[in-house]
C-alpha cells in the first residue's frame, strides 16, 4: 500500500504509521517466552492508511490497525490487519481519503481503532464513536457488532467483563443528544440490561470501574458542546467532576445516584471495587485538559462513600503514569498490585504522549514501587497482564507490550515476569517491522484443555 509522510507530531516517531499487513511466523526469541502463555496478544491503535487531513489529534483519530502476538509453546507469530470498517472500505475503493478528522467538519468515520477484547467467545475491536466490529482470530474483519439489534448507537471503547460473572458491562455516550446508556451483555453474548439516562453535560466517560455491585465512572468537566460547531472540547473546571454509580442491577434511571466533587480529569480507570458501603477506585488522575490547565498528572485513590456522598481523594504517587492495568481475575475486586505506563522522559529525547519509558508496578498494601526502566531510545505501549496459568497467586503472571526504538524500522515485543518486574524481560520477540504506539489490548489465553492437547 502506498506510503505517506506527515510531519504532525501524532503521526510521527512512535505514532508514525505502518503501511503494510504482515504475518510472520516462528520469530527469533531472545531469552525464553514463557511456555505456560499460549494464546494471542491483541493491540489496537490508530494507524491511518491514507494522510489525514488538518487537525488529526492522539488519542481521537486513525483507523484502527490490530497487532497480534500469537503465542504457542514458547514460540511466537506476529499478524497485523487493519480493521476493515465500512467507512475504511469505501475510503479503498476512492484510493483516497474520504473522512476527516473528529474535531474537524464532517464526515467523520466509526475509526474502530481504541481497545480489543474478547468476550463470549467472539472477538471485537472497539471506538467508542461507533459501535463495535466483530474480528476474527486471525483477525480478518467480520463485520459490525449490534447485539442482536439491541445496540442502537456506539458501544464504550472500555467495557469491562467481569471475571466472575462472565457479564460484559458498559456506559455508552451519545454526545449529541446529552445522554448515556447503561449496557450489560451476559456470559452467552446477549444484552439483559440496557437503560437510558441523561447526563448533566454532554462529556466523554472513556472507561468504567466494576465493583460486585456497582459501575463507577467519573463525568469530568470536559464539556462537548457541538452547538458551538466541530470544535475542539471546552475544560469548565467550575462544573466540578461527578461521580456516576450505576447498581449493576439498575433497571431504572431512579436507581442511578451522581455524588459531585472537585474538578480533575480521567482518562482510565486501573480497578475499583467494593468495601461494604464505600466503592474505592484508583486510576491515573489529571488535575485539568489541555494546555493552559494540564499540568499535574498522578496516580490517585478516590474513597467514595455510597450512603454519605463522601468523597476522599489520596494521591499515591507524583509521579506521571496511564494505563493502569490490573490481573484481569481480580477485576472489580481488591487488587493488590496495579501495573502502569510511567513517564519518565530522557534528557536527549523528545518525549510523545501515549508512550512510556518504564513501566512500575505498585503494591496497594504497602505502597512500594516497582520499575522497569526501557533502554535509551525505547518506548513501550500499555502493559497487559497475562496470567500463569499455574500460578495460584494474583502476582503469578507476565506483563506484554510492544516495544518501539527510536529511528528503526523494526520491532520488539516483550515479556516481563510480573514477579520480578525490575529484573527486565525474560523474553523478547525481534519484529521485522515496527509496531507505532498505539492504545488497548488483551491477552487472550487458549482455553486450557485445547492448550494441553496442542502441546501432546
Amino acid at each position: 500500500m502506498q506510503s505517506w509522510h506527515s510531519d504532525n507530531p501524532a503521526l510521527t516517531g512512535a505514532f508514525a504509521p505502518v503501511f503494510d499487513e504482515r504475518d510472520d511466523a516462528d520469530l527469533q526469541v531472545d531469552g525464553l517466552l514463557p511456555a505456560c502463555l499460549n494464546g494471542v496478544f491483541m493491540r489496537n491503535g490508530p494507524n491511518p492508511q491514507y494522510e489525514p487531513g488538518p487537525g488529526y489529534a492522539y488519542p481521537y483519530d486513525g483507523t484502527g490497525m490490530i497487532h497480534a502476538m500469537y503465542l504457542e509453546d514458547g514460540r511466537a507469530r506476529y499478524r497485523n490487519r487493519w480493521v476493515l470498517t465500512r467507512e475504511l472500505q469505501e475510503e479503498r475503493q476512492a484510493g483516497h481519503r474520504l473522512y476527516n478528522p473528529t474535531f474537524a467538519p464532517p464526515p467523520q468515520a466509526n475509526l474502530a481503532n481504541t481497545n480489543v477484547l474478547r468476550h463470549a467467545g467472539r472477538i471485537f475491536a472497539l471506538y467508542e464513536g461507533g459501535c463495535p466490529y466483530a474480528m476474527e482470530p486471525a483477525l480478518s474483519t467480520i463485520g459490525p457488532e449490534t447485539f442482536q439489534g439491541k445496540l442502537e448507537g456506539a458501544l464504550s471503547a472500555h467495557p469491562k467483563v467481569d471475571p466472575v460473572t462472565g457479564e460484559m458491562l458498559a456506559l455508552n455516550y451519545d454526545l449529541a443528544a446529552g445522554t448515556l446508556e447503561y449496557l450489560r451483555v451476559n456470559a452467552s453474548g446477549q444484552v439483559d440490561r440496557q437503560v437510558q439516562f441523561a447526563a448533566p453535560w454532554p462529556g466523554l466517560i472513556h472507561d468504567i470501574g466494576l465493583t460486585s455491585t456497582h459501575v463507577v465512572a467519573f463525568l469530568c468537566p470536559l464539556v462537548f458542546d457541538f452547538t458551538r460547531g466541530p470544535a475542539a472540547p471546552t475544560w469548565e473546571p467550575q462544573r466540578g467532576t461527578r461521580i456516576l454509580l450505576v447498581p449493576r442491577e439498575c433497571a431504572d434511571p431512579a436507581q442511578i445516584q451522581w455524588i459531585p466533587t472537585g474538578p480533575f480529569f480521567n482518562w482510565h480507570i486501573a480497578n475499583a471495587h467494593a468495601d461494604g458501603g464505600v466503592i474505592e477506585a484508583v486510576m491515573p488522575w489529571y488535575d485539568g485538559y489541555g494546555p493552559s490547565a494540564r499540568k499535574r498528572l498522578e496516580l490517585h485513590r478516590l474513597r467514595i462513600d455510597i450512603g454519605s456522598g463522601r468523597v476522599d481523594d489520596h494521591m499515591l504517587d507524583d509521579q506521571p503514569c496511564e494505563f493502569g492495568r490490573v490481573n484481569d481475575a481480580w477485576l472489580g475486586r481488591r487488587a493488590r498490585y496495579c501495573y502502569v505506563g510511567l513517564r519518565e522522559p530522557r534528557p536527549s529525547e523528545t518525549p510523545q504522549a501515549g508512550a512510556f519509558e518504564a513501566f512500575a508496578r505498585y503494591d496497594m498494601d504497602t505502597g512500594a514501587r516497582t520499575v522497569y526502566r526501557l533502554p535509551a531510545g525505547q518506548t513501550a505501549c500499555e502493559p497487559v497482564f497475562a496470567a500463569d496459568p499455574d500460578g495460584a497467586g494474583e502476582a503469578d503472571g507476565y506483563i506484554l507490550s510492544f516495544v518501539h526504538t527510536e529511528h528503526d524500522d523494526r520491532g520488539r515485543f516483550i515479556a516481563l515476569d510480573a514477579r520480578d518486574l525490575a529484573a527486565g524481560p525474560v523474553a523478547q520477540v525481534r519484529l521485522p517491522r515496527r509496531v507505532p504506539a498505539g492504545l488497548h489490548g488483551s491477552w487472550m489465553p487458549t482455553p486450557r484443555p485445547q492448550a494441553d492437547q496442542l502441546r501432546r
